[in-house]
């Protein structure tokens, strides 16, 4: 390779892509890529608008602040059954008044099981026992709740119809739009009825169009009449069902938008290149499009419609979205109330006005009544209406704020605990959330998401070198320019002079492994282990491979069995570049060096085993993952003894144990990425924090990030995330509830045989293997 070449690549490398090493305790160790795990929706600019407080300020009582008020909608359960599942998929809010479509499925216990497998589903007689029996044992319809969650009163639902919205009427009549399936014209047809505000049936309107319409929705327009939109088409009919006007265009996606009072349609393109967003005025009198077409944002894909705009919910508060002019203006900041956001619906909820909103809020079952249970180990649901008002005062006058910036790490479980946090009189501080990430994710162009993260992390930094960033960082793990005396602190010192933590208690090799220097800029709560599984019957593969080792197991390997599965040149170099580049790059000095003996046999390495496109000769290029015309994963390919090597991401023992289901002889390594001199699994971030050096009171900040490693926090933080905790015995108590869980799956198909196929090849989770 030419030098000029070398230095283009490190070019790009260092300054074009966002390059970092997971933390593997090998010389300068950060991690790699992306340890946000999610991120919030919104407009499609990078950072938010919704105005952020001023770090070390204090809260006054003038601060605005909005009331959250909380209820569970109450729906009538069976207590002599078990529930197998339940769920309230369909719900909005008209007025002052909830409606829903609740569906519940109840265990059927063993006896009427066996009953059941009885009937000989041939007979008619038989098929109408199958049903009637079955019956008992589901649920589904639709139920009218207050706004404090009580049910009013319920109304059943036809098998081939579904609930699919509801609006305000005259005289607090509420009308109901359903969709029936013909199954005879295998076509669904829409139909509406009208309910008092007790949940009482009024009437059915009869609808002129009888047509099948996809995806049907309907508005209400301010005279009354009616927007009936599909897929193609849509009319305007009068309150009981008459039609007015009607149109069709076969550009036409069935979304209306109101925004500044006038109605847009929804016009998608499609395209080689992706999809194209675009909006035309519809004319409600005259029931037709009028005007121009308008090439818009895809943000429009992901608004949600009040009763006269269009509104989003992002990570950071909630916008009003003007369609002409695309811009957004905020509403609610989430800073500014004490609610989950991360779980907050925006579907089905009405914004009132800035001082009263009600939306929906969704908590698994398990959380609320399990002990010993949670979200891995069942699917019921419980869903809660969630009222903010503004408030008079500001309840944490007198807290001193501290910024957090975050990187769109938005689980459920993270964000309650800092909203604990802010709860508790006892903490003299008030976290407030900035989400750089919010709003990327609402687009359907990846390269815009690209360039709006690169954007992010611009803005972030402008922001701490001008004074005014975050003091605290959450997900920037990967973010390794980050890591030096000049922007983060080192929490070594803070670690291991806060008494209430025993360093002990911690596993301190991956604290070791995130040094950087012997300091501790970025300290991983959570983390997953990244590296290679490495099938050691076909040779005598040890932990820490160097390229020479690696290049030495393909001449142990069968004719029929590859070294790797198919990747890209290019895509190899990506994934083992996230392990590798703090032996490249170094940004204390910030520097980088493509000229070592160690980039140039990576490359060789990659060269080697990467893909080549339109080489198919397999003794250069690896197998390629389609097998019969069927795509097969890289574990699969591993454990069919396929490929000798796969990379590999361990959060938890169920995955770790499932690589032995297909491999009892235990005969699997788990290891680092080749290197130059050998190293082990890396372990990479995904809830990671550190304090920067503007932050007005460090011991303050680092209270609240110690409240995250104590034992239960670090249980549940880890266990509903799927990643590994740093406390240990929080580890313990992880694989002690996936065994229970998993004991009790096996219980039920061993004993019952009958219903469940090779039952011997099922996964049993152990102590053994938790150790």
């Amino acid at each position: 390779m030419k030098k000029t070449t070398r230095t283009l690549l490190a070019l790009i490398l260092s300054a074009g892509i966002i390059l970092s090493a997971s933390a593997c305790g090998k010389k300068k160790s950060t991690e790699n890529s992306n340890d946000a795990g999610g991120t919030g929706s919104g407009a499609t600019n990078a950072s938010s608008t919704i105005s952020q407080s001023k770090s070390g300020s204090i809260v006054k009582e003038s601060d605005a602040y909005y009331n959250v008020c909380a209820s569970e909608l109450k729906v009538d359960l069976n207590k002599d059954k078990e529930i197998e599942y339940s769920d309230i998929a369909s719900k909005c809010v008209v007025g002052d008044r909830i409606v829903g479509e609740v569906f519940i499925s109840y265990k059927v216990p063993d006896d009427v099981q066996k009953e059941l497998d009885r009937l000989d589903l041939t007979k008619d007689s038989d098929m109408d026992q199958y049903i009637k029996i079955y019956n008992e044992y589901q649920k589904r319809e639709i139920i009218l709740f207050d706004l404090d969650g009580n049910a009013i009163n319920s109304i059943p639902l036809d098998d081939d119809c579904d609930f699919r919205n509801a609006y305000a009427g005259q005289n607090g009549e509420i009308m109901i739009a359903t969709s029936h399936f013909d199954l005879k014209e295998c076509a669904s047809v829409p139909g509406l009825f009208v309910i008092s505000s007790e949940g009482e049936k009024i009437r059915d309107i009869e609808l002129q169009t009888k047509d099948s319409m996809s995806d049907m929705q309907v508005y209400v327009l301010d005279n009354g009449n009616l927007l009936m939109a599909s897929i193609g088409k849509f009319y305007i009919l009068d309150s009981e069902g008459k039609v007015i006007a009607e149109e069709s265009n076969p550009e036409l996606n069935g979304t209306m938008l109101c925004s500044d009072g006038k109605w847009y349609a929804v016009m998608p393109q499609y395209d080689a290149d992706g999809t194209t967003a675009y909006i035309q005025e519809v004319d409600t009198t005259a029931g037709k499009l009028v005007g121009e077409k308008i090439k818009t944002s895809d943000t429009v894909f992901f608004l949600n419609q009040g009763e006269k705009d269009c509104f989003i919910l992002n990570a950071n508060g909630i916008e009003k979205y003007d369609l002409l002019s695309q811009t957004s203006t905020p509403v609610l900041a989430w800073k500014d109330t004490d609610v989950n956001s991360s779980n907050l619906s925006m579907t089905g909820a009405r914004i009132s006005s800035e001082n009263e909103m009600v939306f929906f809020q969704m908590k698994l079952q398990e959380e609320l009544d399990y002990t010993s249970m949670n979200s891995k180990a069942g699917n019921a649901a419980a869903w809660s209406v969630v009222k903010l008002s503004k408030a008079d005062k500001n309840p944490h006058a007198g807290k001193m704020i501290m910024k957090l910036g975050l990187n769109g790490y938005t689980d459920p479980c993270f964000i309650e605990r800092v909203i604990n946090y802010n709860l508790d009189p006892n903490n003299p501080i008030r976290i407030e959330i900035c989400d750089y990430t919010a709003g990327m994710q609402d687009t359907l162009n990846y390269s815009t998401i690209e360039k709006a993260l690169g954007e992010s992390v611009s803005k972030l930094t402008m922001d701490m070198l001008s004074g005014n960033g975050p003091d605290i960082l959450v997900g920037y793990s990967d973010m390794s320019q980050f890591n030096n005396e000049n922007m983060l602190l080192d929490l070594n010192p803070l670690l291991d002079g806060d008494s209430s933590i025993n360093r002990a208690d911690l596993f301190d090799n991956i604290l070791r492994a995130y040094e950087e220097d012997g300091k501790l800029y970025t300290i991983p709560l959570t983390y997953t282990l990244e590296g290679l599984a490495v099938n050691t019957k076909f040779s005598g593969t040890k932990e820490n491979l160097t390229f020479s080792e690696f290049d030495q197991i393909v001449a142990s390997l069968p004719d029929n069995v590859q070294l790797l599965s198919s990747k890209s040149c290019e895509d190899l170099l990506k994934a083992w570049m996230l392990h590798l580049s703090s032996h490249f790059i170094d940004n204390t000095n910030k520097t980088v060096n493509f000229e070592s003996e160690e980039f140039r046999m990576l490359l060789e390495t990659v060269k080697k085993y990467g893909q080549v496109s339109g080489v198919t000769d397999n003794t250069i290029a690896p197998l390629v993952n389609d097998v019969g015309g069927f795509s097969y994963n890289d574990d699969v390919l591993f454990a069919q003894d396929m490929i000798a090597t796969c990379n590999t991401s361990i959060s938890d023992l169920q995955f770790y144990s499932a690589f032995f289901v297909n491999r009892p002889d235990g005969q699997i390594l788990f290891t680092g990425v080749p290197s130059l001199s050998g190293m082990g699994m890396s372990a990479k971030g995904q809830l990671s924090m550190s304090i920067t050096t503007s932050c007005p009171d460090p011991e303050m900040a680092w209270a609240f990030i110690s409240s995250f490693l104590k034992e239960d926090n670090q249980q549940v933080l880890s266990f509903n995330s799927d990643t590994f905790p740093l406390n240990k015995q929080a580890f313990q108590e992880n694989c002690r509830i996936e065994i229970e869980v998993n004991q009790q799956m096996l219980e039920e198909v061993r004993a019952n045989p009958d219903r469940y196929s090779e039952t011997e090849k099922y996964l049993e989770l152990t102590q053994k293997q938790a150790d």
